[in-house]
C-alpha cells in the first residue's frame, strides 16, 4: 500500500468493550454476540481508536467464521450477516469520523481482521499452535471459506486483509497458499504470535515462517502481534535482519500486548507485569524511530485508548 509511513493501528477491541462498555466476554465467540446485540458499542470503540490517534481501524472479526458461529448456534445466513456487519460498522465508524473531523487529514484505513483457527476452538491453541491432527488442506479449506464470505460484502470495502496471532508454521503455510491462489484479494498483512524473543508459539522459529511470504508480494507487511513486550526488540531485529538479507520491501507490523498475563487456573489477568501506558507508547515510538519509518504500530490485547494517544504523542515528539 502506498502510504506515507508510519501507520497506526487501533488497541485491543474486547479490552475497550469490556472497559468501557461493560461488556462480558467471557463466552464462547462473544464477537457474534456484540455484533447482534449492541452495534453501537462496536462502532464507538473504532471511532474512540480513530480519535485516540490510529489510521487503521481493525473489523470485529478476529473470531469470525460459518465453521465458528455455526458451533454456536447461528443458522449459516445469519452468520454471514454478521460477519458483513463487522465490516460495515467499520467503515460506517470511519466515514462518521471524517465527516466530524475534516481537519484531520490522516489516512483513515479499515483493516479485515482475520485470526487464526485456534480462535475458534477457545481452548488456547492461539497461543500454542496445537491444532491436533488438523492439516493444511483443512486449514486452507477453513480460512478460504471465510475469506469468500468477508468479500461478499457489497456495501463496504475493507483496504487490506490482516491475518493476525498466527501461532503455527502448518498455519503459515495454509495462508502462503490461499495468497498465492485467491483472485482479487485486497492486500494482505501477516502477523504471528510470539512465545519468545525468536520462536512463534508452536516453537517454529520466526525467520523461517517470514521466509514463506518472501516472494509473495501481496503480502506486503509481516511481523508480530499479542506477544509480551519484553521480547519485542529482538524479534523484531530478526524480521528486519531477514528482510534485508532478502532485499525485502515488506512493511514491519508491530503490535504486542499490555504485558498482562492470563490466569488460565484463575480465569482473569495478572496484571503485575502490565506495561504503564506511557512506557508502551515511548517503547513502540522508540521502535518505530530505530527501524522506520515502513512501519504500521499499535497494540494488542490489554491496550486501549490510552496506549495509542501515548504512542501518538511519543510518535510526534
Amino acid at each position: 500500500m502506498s502510504f506515507q509511513y508510519p501507520l497506526i493501528l487501533d488497541g485491543g477491541f474486547a479490552t475497550e468493550l469490556e472497559r468501557t462498555f461493560n461488556k462480558d466476554l467471557s463466552g464462547k465467540l462473544w464477537s457474534a454476540k456484540c455484533l447482534e446485540d449492541d452495534p453501537e458499542a462496536v462502532k464507538s470503540v473504532h471511532k474512540s481508536y480513530y480519535e485516540a490517534g490510529s489510521n487503521i481501524a481493525t473489523t470485529c472479526s478476529y473470531q469470525a467464521s460459518i465453521e465458528g458461529f455455526s458451533q454456536a448456534g447461528y443458522t449459516r445466513d445469519h452468520a454471514i450477516e454478521l460477519m458483513h456487519k463487522s465490516i460495515s460498522l467499520a467503515c460506517e465508524a470511519r466515514k462518521e469520523f471524517i465527516q466530524e473531523h475534516p481537519e484531520n487529514t490522516s489516512p483513515k484505513l479499515v483493516a479485515l481482521s482475520i485470526g487464526c483457527y485456534g480462535a475458534i476452538l477457545a481452548n488456547g491453541a492461539e497461543y500454542t499452535g496445537n491444532y491436533g491432527d488438523t492439516s493444511v488442506d483443512q486449514l486452507v479449506q477453513f480460512h478460504k471459506e471465510r475469506l469468500s464470505v468477508f468479500l461478499q460484502s457489497k456495501e463496504s470495502k475493507v483496504d487490506f486483509i490482516l491475518f493476525e496471532t498466527i501461532p503455527s508454521a502448518l498455519e503459515a503455510r495454509a495462508i502462503a497458499s490461499i495468497v498465492s491462489d485467491f483472485d482479487l484479494l485486497p492486500p494482505v498483512a501477516v502477523s504471528f504470535q510470539c512465545r519468545s524473543d525468536h520462536d512463534i508459539a508452536d516453537g517454529t522459529p520466526l525467520q523461517d515462517v517470514l521466509a514463506l511470504f518472501d516472494t509473495i508480494d501481496h503480502v506486503f507487511a509481516t511481523g508480530i502481534n499479542c506477544t509480551k513486550p519484553q521480547f519485542i526488540e529482538s524479534l523484531i531485529d530478526i524480521i528486519v535482519k531477514h528482510n534485508k538479507a532478502q532485499n525485502s520491501q515488506k512493511v514491519l507490523l508491530l503490535y504486542p500486548d499490555g504485558g498482562e498475563v492470563w490466569d488460565a487456573v484463575a480465569r482473569t489477568w495478572d496484571t503485575s507485569c502490565k506495561l504503564p501506558e506511557d512506557k508502551f507508547g515511548y517503547l513502540m515510538a522508540k521502535c518505530v524511530e530505530e527501524y522506520g519509518p515502513r512501519v504500521i504500530v499499535g497494540g494488542c490485547c490489554g491496550t486501549g485508548f490510552t496506549h495509542i494517544r501515548n504512542l501518538k504523542s511519543h510518535l510526534h515528539k
